[in-house]
């Protein structure tokens, strides 16, 4: 970890997500890795720290999210929500990065990376939690294409800070996405590729203050997933925080 021109970044990153490496994760979909996830927090500073989902010890499932190993599976079928909760609390006043890899199948839908104040024991929809920031993985109906979009709610209705098209939607296959919060500079980038490498140059950069839109109170991080009226899947693959 570092800083850079402000910016907070895992520089030592996973070896699935390793700069340099263009090779695939060493655990497909649907294999049972031959190694135990490591506990969040113990492996290089990380916060969270879930090479596969092996075990889903320090996380909360609530909805229709399940764990089915080495993944968590958010949510699936028709018309169905799920969510996936750490039990680590972040400081809305300090600088993160996280990487995680998700694949989405079937039809429209979307899955949310979530920071949130109301904690980890209820099990409100995506819609209601406030305060809250989201960054959406779109799946639009009736393209290949998707949308990664950047929203915060306070209080009332929810509003849309800023949003980027990209070719990777749904049944892309496994995707990586990095999202880099600069409490210096008052903004966070979000990164998106089909393969292991971060990109040289971020998908989507938004001006934004985390502790203004969050308060003071320790957040916490997750995951949300919803499906539409023709069947989808959503999965969670890894996950690291720092």
């Amino acid at each position: 970890m570092t800083a850079v021109a402000g910016w907070f970044i895992i520089v030592e990153l996973p070896d699935w997500l390793d700069r340099d490496q263009t090779s695939a994760p060493p655990v497909a979909q649907g294999v049972a890795s031959a190694q135990a996830t490591v506990s969040p927090g113990v492996r290089r500073g990380y916060r969270i720290d879930y090479p596969t989902f092996a075990d889903t010890g320090g996380l909360t499932l609530s909805g229709v999210a399940n764990h089915s190993a080495p993944s968590v599976r958010i949510a699936d079928g028709t018309q169905r929500s799920g969510a996936v909760w750490s039990a680590e609390t972040l400081n809305p006043a300090e600088s993160f990065s996280t990487a995680f890899r998700f694949s989405s199948t079937g039809g429209p839908g979307a899955l949310s990376f979530v920071l949130q104040t109301e904690g980890v024991g209820g099990n409100l929809p995506l819609d209601q939690l406030r305060p809250r920031l989201n960054i959406d993985f779109l799946a639009p109906a009736g393209t290949a294409a998707g949308t990664v979009t950047v929203m915060t709610a306070r209080v009332g209705s929810a509003t849309r800070l800023g949003s980027a098209r990209t070719d990777l939607g749904p049944n892309s296959g496994e995707i990586t996405a990095w999202i880099d919060y600069s409490a210096k500079q008052r903004s966070v980038r979000v990164f998106l590729s089909s393969g292991t490498g971060k990109p040289s140059k971020p998908l989507l950069t938004v001006p934004l203050t985390l502790s203004g839109i969050l308060g003071k109170k320790p957040c916490y991080a997750g995951f949300s997933a919803s499906t539409e009226e023709v069947a989808g899947e959503h999965r969670l693959l890894a996950w690291f925080l720092s």
